[in-house]
């Protein structure tokens, strides 16, 4: 008698298609970097298995958008790397959200409506016009404040991080064009922000752009 194992059939392409989407979806709400890491691998190599596998049945469409996903979530996955010790218990950038959600420094309102999505558009608008960063900042805390309340942690990131890209600027425009009034109090709020949201390395360079424009020319 013959006791060869028996041949198992080849996993469906939809299975691993499935699979993939799975595991990217575990990746995503991930909060340990190790953790995440490994699961974009795997979630990576799925993808690239489940386009393989639409390839050998000739079905090269669906195997494109496979590999389509895969891309999409490649680029994805630096913010989830980056995300993931930001939304981990006990981090910094946790206990500062907590702190201001549960705080009454942000009530049910912001410029008449409680709609989040409106806030958060309000800002970005603001944000846009460097003559409002003030009036910008203060609807940055009630949109960051709200969506944090309705555990939209990673928009609440995304937005964090925007304002801060456009104080960075700011910044660089001031030092450019030489104005350095207050540019050194506004290095250091834009400096926290940065640290708090674990970008070390735009920290040193800010600190030292404008240590480089406030010391005296030679």
């Amino acid at each position: 008698m013959d006791n060869e194992p028996l041949a198992q059939p080849s996993p469906r392409p939809e299975g691993l298609l499935a699979h993939a989407r799975k595991i990217a979806k575990l990746a995503r709400r991930g909060t340990d970097t190790t953790n995440c890491s490994f699961l974009i691998e795997m979630a990576d190599a799925q993808y690239t298995f489940a386009a393989d596998a639409f390839d050998s049945n000739g079905r090269t469409r669906e195997a494109n958008e496979a590999r389509k996903e895969l891309e999409g979530f490649r680029k994805e996955s630096a913010f989830i790397l980056h995300t993931a010790p930001l939304l981990g218990d006990g981090s910094a950038f946790r206990k500062v959200f907590d702190k201001l959600a549960a705080s009454k420094e942000v009530g049910q309102f912001f410029n008449g409506t409680d709609n989040v999505d409106e806030i958060v558009a309000l800002a970005k608008r603001r944000m846009g016009n460097p003559d409002r960063l003030h009036a910008a900042e203060e609807a940055i805390t009630a949109a960051t404040c709200m969506l944090w309340r309705t555990h939209r942690e990673n928009e609440t990131i995304a937005l964090y991080n925007e304002f801060t890209d456009v104080l960075v600027k700011d910044i660089s425009v001031s030092i450019t064009k030489g104005n350095l009034y207050l540019v050194e109090a506004r290095a250091r709020i834009t400096r926290k922000r940065l640290l708090l949201t674990g970008r070390k390395d735009e920290a040193h360079q800010l600190l030292m752009a404008v240590s480089g424009a406030l010391s005296p020319v030679l």
